[in-house]
């Protein structure tokens, strides 16, 4: 009985959660006409013609260009920083290591908010407004500590007679790293990249602040395009939010193995 229970509450929670984005896949297949119809039923006539409006006429093409590099380039960089970072920390006795410690701690306790106008300033100042880079450095930068402490927690548990055996060999701390001990951190590089490319994906915020060139733009900031102060095109910002969530879907189905594998690693180490 209680098992029963518990997948009939499991159920509802998931049907709570997906309902939302059938209800936007079917108004963005609907024509114009079908939209008086009530909001779950299904298409009658289906139709892509939204689909090809806001990826022609809505600038979506060069939006998930912008979206697609600035997302990539910011998975793979963070996976570097942070896997080295938290090597040196894990493996490594140095200077100033607790300060460092301490450093990447605060970098999880502030918010962006409080410092997303100093942010702008030294963005500006160093010439990189409306920029890809601009943006990718901002991004790394409030997000590294979280994958520092990611990779740390990961790493605590790799076997330290393992990396004493590669050093004795003659190893160098870079050649450790790449061939002892990256290998073995697979499920920890897919969740950062995973979760860094969602982040910087859906990102609103930075790239409102730091973007302003309509061919600069990412998908985010070109779904406001759809919405208006009196008046909001329905067809054009369903589609666009499908098309805006397909390529993180995926990601995550293939991949979810490996990124439950990574989001659980600390917690028994």
């Amino acid at each position: 009985m209680t098992r029963w229970l518990l997948l009939f509450i499991l159920g509802v929670i998931a049907i709570l959660m997906v309902s939302p984005l059938i209800l936007t896949v079917f108004t963005s297949l609907k024509p114009t006409t079908e939209l008086v119809n009530p909001p779950w039923a299904p298409p009658v006539n289906l139709t892509f013609e939204h689909y090809v409006r806001v990826w022609t006429e809505g600038g979506f093409s060069r939006y998930f260009f912008n979206t697609l590099v600035i997302s990539t380039v910011d998975a793979v960089v963070m996976i570097v920083i942070a896997s080295l970072a938290a090597y040196a920390m894990v493996f490594m006795e140095f200077r100033f290591k607790l300060l460092l410690q301490i450093l990447f701690l605060i970098g999880l306790m502030i918010p962006v908010t409080a410092i997303v106008l100093p942010l702008f300033q030294i963005v500006r100042g160093f010439g990189l407004l409306n920029t890809h880079l601009g943006v990718i450095l901002a991004d790394l930068a409030l997000a590294v500590s979280v994958f520092v402490f990611m990779f740390s927690s990961y790493f605590v548990g790799v076997p330290k007679a393992l990396h004493e055996a590669a050093r004795i060999d003659g190893a160098t701390e870079f050649q450790i790293y790449r061939r002892v001990v990256m290998p073995i951190a697979t499920p920890a590089v897919v969740t950062t990249a995973l979760l860094e490319f969602l982040w910087s994906w859906n990102d609103l915020l930075l790239r409102l602040l730091l973007m302003t060139r309509d061919e600069m733009r990412t998908l985010s900031v070109g779904l406001l395009n759809f919405q208006g102060t009196m008046t909001r095109d329905v067809t054009g910002l369903s589609s666009g939010t499908v098309i805006m969530a397909i390529p993180v879907v995926l990601l995550f189905l293939f991949f979810q193995r490996h990124f439950v594998r990574g989001m659980t690693a600390g917690a028994v180490k």
